[in-house]
C-alpha cells in the first residue's frame, strides 16, 4: 500500500473471458481516495497494477464456460478489515497489516 493512503478504497467491475483474461479494461465504479493529490494518485495506480498482475488467471475449462455470465465486482481498501464490507456481492480485499 502506498504511504499516506489509509482509508482509501477503489471498486472495479469487470468481466473475464473463458481463458481467465479480462474482457476489456476494468471500470472504476467508485473511489474514495485519501491523502494529498500524489498519495491519491499512487493508490489508484497501485490498484490498477494489482489487477494487471492478477490476470489472466488460470481457470478450468468448465469454469471458463460460465465466466461470461456475471460481472465481477472487486473492491480494494486500505482500512482495517471489517465484516460490514462483506454484506453485498462485492469481493473486498483489505490491505495487509
Amino acid at each position: 500500500m502506498p504511504a499516506d493512503t489509509e482509508g482509501s478504497q477503489i471498486a472495479f467491475r469487470f468481466g473475464l473471458n473463458k481463458t481467465g483474461g479480462m474482457r476489456g479494461p476494468p471500470l472504476v465504479t467508485s473511489r474514495q481516495l485519501k491523502g494529498d493529490q500524489e498519495a491519491r494518485k499512487r493508490f489508484e495506480e497501485a490498484a490498477f497494477e494489482a489487477l494487471s498482475r492478477c490476470f489472466p488467471m488460470r481457470i478450468t475449462p468448465a469454469f471458463g464456460a460460465i465466466l461470461g455470465e456475471s460481472p465481477i465486482r472487486l473492491r480494494l481498501v486500505n482500512t482495517p478489515p471489517t465484516a460490514a464490507y462483506q454484506i453485498n456481492n462485492n469481493i473486498t480485499i483489505f490491505a495487509p497489516r
